[in-house]
């Protein structure tokens, strides 16, 4: 479903527009672990600031995945530090995207919280939680990708360029699990082909985000295929990676980026979970997928994560594999029940 321009949010992108011009230091940051639509719409939005000469940061917790690293501004992309607290500090403006709880963005949050800055959410999923000054949310939208395009389009002085539209390409693609999730309506496409018109390739950047897999990767989505069980009559489909697994494999935290997707491609799966432990810390990270009427985004909540209603992900701490597995079995169960 298309952006409805309403007065009020037409009215946000004036606000917006107005901080933006008046401030000289910006900080953008996005969640943990980001995805293609976080990385994808936090560049397009650096690379449209750049265009006016603004002196801004794009700060996040995580790596870059390897498959976005080829995007306009990837390479500027800073990895979060406690040296860069001054910077964001003293900004002048703080875009938080692709996100409505500011403790996702995981290292920098307290630094956030404590600046004084004017703080300005960009995003699509539901239920915000209340820490910014200004709101641009559009949960019917399908990525935030599509909100910055809306944004920097109703900028009359703005023409969109190759490295923009490549960044807002993979956002939206990327969100839309390839122009196949619900939502997908004629004005995305709309969006897509103008996305196009203005230099993005559609061949080179599937190519370059689905079709370039280093051979780690491609040996740990072998280990999660390897250890799949089926549940729930065949229903739910579990993945798990230990740390033995990414070391097997020689891969890192940020390569388990698609796995869960593939789960739901057996036969008869309706839900799909991946447990990953991270190779850094004593946490799981949960991904959640779903299809049909099966809405797994409150199980996710339950365990202190979020999400769409088809696409979530938690984090459980402190807690052995086999305990993590059984408490969010035992609720998706109910679900599927």
């Amino acid at each position: 479903m298309s952006m409805n321009l309403t007065v009020e949010k037409e009215t946000i992108f004036i606000k917006i527009k107005d901080i933006i011009n008046n401030s000289k230091r910006i900080t953008i940051t996005t969640h943990v672990n980001p995805d293609g639509d976080a990385i994808g719409s936090t560049l397009a939005f650096y690379n449209y600031l750049k265009l006016y000469d603004k002196e801004c940061r794009l700060i996040i917790h995580s790596p870059v995945p390897y498959n976005f690293k080829f995007l306009p501004g990837a390479d500027e992309i800073m990895q979060y530090d406690e040296a860069m607290d001054d910077y964001i500090l003293t900004s002048d403006a703080i875009f938080v995207i692709d996100l409505n709880d500011i403790d996702r963005t995981k290292s920098p949050a307290e630094t956030i919280k404590k600046s004084e800055s004017n703080k300005i959410v960009i995003d699509h999923h539901i239920n915000p939680k209340e820490f910014a000054d200004i709101y641009l949310v559009d949960d019917e939208a399908t990525s935030a990708g599509e909100i910055v395009y809306y944004l920097l389009k109703s900028d009359k002085s703005f023409k969109l360029n190759k490295e923009i539209s490549e960044c807002l390409y993979s956002a939206i693609m990327t969100d839309t699990g390839t122009f196949r999730f619900p939502r997908t309506d004629g004005s995305i496409h709309r969006i897509i082909a103008d996305l196009i018109d203005n230099g993005a390739d559609p061949v080179y950047l599937f190519e370059k985000i689905y079709n370039t897999r280093p051979a780690r990767v491609m040996k740990l989505f072998g280990e999660a295929f390897a250890g799949i069980e089926l549940m729930a009559d065949g229903k739910l489909c579990i993945m798990t990676l230990t740390k033995k697994h990414f070391l097997k494999a020689g891969a890192k935290n940020e390569d388990v980026e698609d796995i869960v997707e593939q789960s739901l491609a057996i036969q008869n799966v309706q839900v799909g979970i991946l447990f990953s432990e991270m190779l850094d810390s004593d946490e799981i990270r949960i991904s959640f997928r779903s299809k049909g009427d099966i809405f797994i985004r409150d199980v996710a909540v339950k365990f202190n994560g979020g999400g769409h209603q088809h696409a979530a992900g938690a984090r459980i701490y402190n807690t052995p594999m086999d305990v993590a597995k059984k408490l969010v079995i035992h609720d998706v169960l109910k679900i599927l029940k």
